[in-house]
């Protein structure tokens, strides 16, 4: 039997997992794309640094922040190699407005396995249409899953899966049970867990 799913939700605390993150890069963008495919094949030659932008924000010790972009601490990086995850890490550098840096090492976190996982014939969803021709809007790296506007009902296929994964339907980390179990244990800050079963709801317009 398939280990459960979760959905990794970034969970600020407002005390070391800020509520918002705001800073100035030193670099106008990144040298991969935002939904990076393939990062093992990026050629990343610059270095990557992070000042924040808020006075009031004096420490950070989050393990996991984001959205699109994703950071991660060395703690969350060396729970994905003792799990053989297939991704690469990009340094970034962050210091503080008023000066100094974190206790922990920081990168931006790059998945480099991308799974469909929608069984969409026992799913329930609604799928985002181009206004011209009606047609179901399809994905631009994976041409034959559509975009969701909404999984009201996720049944995820019966399929083995790598312990951390991006999903390509849901355009999120994706773990598996023994991931979430080793992240609790070592007290990984900044990340929940959120069941991927029949009563998960994908709705970008609500946060996903």
């Amino acid at each position: 039997m398939n280990e459960p799913l979760y959905v990794l939700k970034y969970r600020p605390d407002g005390k070391g997992c800020p509520y918002h993150l705001s800073g100035e890069f030193n670099q106008p963008e990144w040298e991969w794309r935002n939904f990076e495919t393939k990062p093992h094949e990026a050629k990343i030659t610059r270095d990557y640094s992070l000042r924040t932008t808020d006075g009031d924000l004096q420490f950070i010790d989050f393990d996991f922040y984001g959205t699109l972009a994703k950071y991660v601490s060395e703690q969350f990086v060396a729970l994905c190699a003792d799990l053989h995850v297939n991704s690469r890490q990009v340094p970034l550098d962050i210091t503080y407005f008023k000066g100094g840096r974190p206790s922990k090492s920081y990168f931006v976190f790059l998945p480099a396995d991308h799974l469909p996982m929608l069984d969409a014939e026992k799913s329930v969803t609604e799928v985002e249409v181009i206004d011209e021709s009606g047609q179901p809007m399809m994905d631009r790296f994976f041409p034959d899953i559509p975009i969701y506007r909404r999984i009201e009902k996720f049944v995820s296929k019966d399929a083995e899966t790598p312990h951390l994964f991006q999903c390509v339907e849901l355009f999120s980390l994706v773990c598996t049970e023994t991931f979430r179990a080793q992240a609790l244990k070592r007290m990984l800050r900044g990340v929940e867990f959120i069941r991927l079963d029949d009563n998960f709801v994908y709705d970008p317009g609500a946060g996903w």
